[in-house]
């Protein structure tokens, strides 16, 4: 356990989510019934604001089921991994790349060198390229999450993928 924990404190970490965020989702990944917040603080270590603050993260993406019981709530994992994966994507796409878009085209005329213009323009058309990408695997995640899939036969899931890209 400790090295799946560990090792999923590391992805977290590397998806800028942080470590924390990883440790917990794979300590409720352990868990075979929902927990409460005390219950993951005590089972990670962690202080009650950090793991609240994982939490807060961990809905967000939404890799975890939040569900009230009286005073009470419990947390526990959401097992669809491709679909919690495909809202990060969609997250990373509006937090990181859009924003990148919008601000270097809203810069590139102020830019008077020509030789970083060019450089600045390549920067841009980059970055256009990645949102592109992003948005094709986004597709291909829902795609994928609705339809019956054999993971053995990559080939027959591909035939049935249909991109449909809208104008």
């Amino acid at each position: 356990m400790r090295e799946v924990l560990d090792s999923l404190a590391k992805i977290g970490k590397q998806w800028d989510l942080g470590e924390s965020v990883g440790r917990v989702w794979g300590f409720l990944l352990f868990k075979s019934c929902p927990v409460t917040q005390r219950e993951i603080e005590a089972g990670t270590g962690y202080s009650r604001g950090l793991v609240s603050r994982s939490l807060r993260e961990l809905k967000r993406g939404p890799m975890i089921e939040v569900e009230r019981g009286g005073r009470e709530i419990r947390y526990s994992v959401n097992t669809s991994l491709t679909e919690s994966f495909g809202e990060l994507l969609k997250r990373f796409l509006a937090d990181n790349i859009k924003p990148m878009i919008e601000l270097l085209s809203t810069s590139q005329d102020k830019i008077g060198d020509a030789k970083v213009r060019e450089t600045f323009l390549a920067v841009l058309h980059e970055y256009r390229k990645l949102n592109l990408a992003v948005l094709l695997f986004s597709r291909i995640m829902n795609d994928i999450n609705t339809m019956p899939v054999e993971v053995e036969n990559v080939e027959e899931v591909a035939k049935r993928i249909s991109m449909k890209i809208m104008i």
